[in-house]
């Protein structure tokens, strides 16, 4: 393990008993989508950093004291691994699960955007003394310098990775074997008590595999040559970004729109025969913004129904979208200056896209699209995620979550607020709050990446 615990030998493990295999918590881990409350009680707020952690304390570990043997350093003997990719991480309370995973002899890695360090993030300060930052250790935790596969801007992939060794815990009912999380979520303030977010949850040996193959190659932070990756396991596909030699025609994002036909919906999907397209986008601005923007009009114009809900939108944008439309196109605001001053106290945070309808070639599909990705320039460039998920459960729990959005706090009308600083996003100047301006900032100054 990392120097932190002092040095330990193969030798020395097997001098001594390693203690049984045991975990403070014994969480069922749920498959299927989790998703935050920014305005309800503290648990909805917090559910999604909740599963996580409840996650992180079921994951098999050892319970060394003075008279066991030490952790062991032969990974073999490693009893479980813990791989997360993070733009932010605020939360105490995620922290302190990850290293109390490390001192059971867990493998904890963890890399996030260079945009926080030790002072102005202290949960992750805490992880980095307890764990350190040798990328050739079995803990550790380090931040990109840029994004980490070479992307020139930042690292903003979201995923969790659980698994345990199965020649330790060969039962195959364990519920944190091959546990793979994707969403929008930070463990950040932000995350849990302004921004509402999702992170869907699944098990699959073969994403394992695929999600650790893109993680060890991010760990060196250097250039990879040709970074997009695009794999499939099962029903599920996922792409990682960047995309360096991206243009319109190949953007993944218009790939997966440009897959969704506006007429023909069959068994039950879609609407009257048409196809149903929700979106809820955190960033939707600049060039990238406008083509996809293009894209979605297009589809209305085809006859599909869509229903937006967004956050940071530009203004040109916005129109584009709803100008001379019907009862067909629906872009409802989610962010909101709840004390009338230049600040967001409530957002969507959410990359989603679903569709019910004529979906790749099936009329009758139930798709959603979830991960980092917003529609803004950035995406082609950083380390980014998005998984496909097909199936009619998944659709009705995102379908019903956006109109739970909606019906909670949204607006049919443009505006837009500044970003807060703190809790996850870079620490900014002091702006004195309670001061009212007009909501209807110039959007370009808005940061898309949280």
């Amino acid at each position: 393990m990392p120097t932190s615990r002092g040095a330990s030998t193969t030798t020395a493990t097997r001098s001594r008993t390693l203690p049984r295999l045991s975990a403070p918590d014994h969480y069922t881990v749920p498959s299927g989508p989790k998703f935050n409350n920014p305005l309800g009680s503290q648990a909805a707020k917090q559910a999604i950093v909740t599963h996580v952690v409840r996650t992180i304390n079921s994951m098999p570990g050892y319970q060394v004291t003075p008279n066991t043997a030490p952790c062991p350093t032969d990974p073999a003997l490693v009893p479980a691994t813990i791989k997360i990719s993070l733009y932010s991480m605020t939360s105490s309370a995620f922290a302190n699960a990850l290293i109390a995973a490390h001192q059971r002899c867990i493998s904890v890695q963890l890399l996030m955007n260079n945009h926080l360090n030790a002072d102005t993030s202290k949960a992750w300060g805490s992880l980095l003394t307890a764990l350190g930052n040798n990328p050739k250790a079995l803990s550790f935790t380090r931040r990109c310098t840029h994004g980490c596969r070479g992307g020139t801007s930042t690292l903003h992939s979201k995923f969790f990775l659980f698994d345990v060794n199965d020649s330790l815990t060969p039962s195959p009912t364990s519920t944190v074997r091959d546990v793979v999380m994707v969403g929008s979520s930070n463990m950040t303030s932000n995350a849990t008590g302004i921004q509402w977010n999702d992170l869907y949850t699944t098990r699959s040996a073969q994403l394992i595999k695929q999600y650790t193959s893109v993680f060890e190659q991010m760990v060196p932070d250097v250039q990879v040559a040709n970074p997009l990756r695009i794999f499939h396991a099962g029903i599920y596909e996922t792409t990682f970004w960047p995309d360096v030699n991206v243009t319109p025609a190949s953007d993944r994002q218009m790939v997966a729109l440009r897959s969704i036909k506006c007429t023909g919906a069959t068994g039950g999907a879609g609407i009257n025969g048409r196809t149903l397209v929700l979106i809820n986008m955190h960033a939707w601005h600049g060039d990238r913004g406008r083509y996809i923007a293009d894209q979605v009009r297009k589809m209305y114009n085809q006859g599909c129904y869509i229903r937006i809900l967004y956050s940071f939108m530009g203004h040109t944008i916005f129109n584009n979208l709803t100008k001379d439309t019907g009862s067909r196109m629906v872009a409802r605001r989610t962010l909101f200056s709840l004390d009338g001053d230049q600040f967001a106290d409530v957002y969507s945070h959410y990359k989603m896209i679903a569709a019910s309808g004529n979906v790749g070639g099936d009329p009758a599909a139930r798709v959603v699209w979830t991960g980092s990705c917003n529609f803004a320039e950035r995406t082609n460039r950083d380390d980014e995620v998005m998984m496909r998920i097909p199936g009619r459960g998944t659709f009705g729990a995102y379908r019903d979550r956006w109109d739970f959005i909606k019906k909670t706090k949204s607006s049919p009308i443009w505006a837009s607020y500044s970003e807060p600083s703190g809790g996850g996003r870079p620490p900014g100047p002091k702006l004195a709050r309670g001061t009212h301006i007009a909501p209807y900032i110039d959007a370009s100054r808005v940061q898309e990446n949280d």
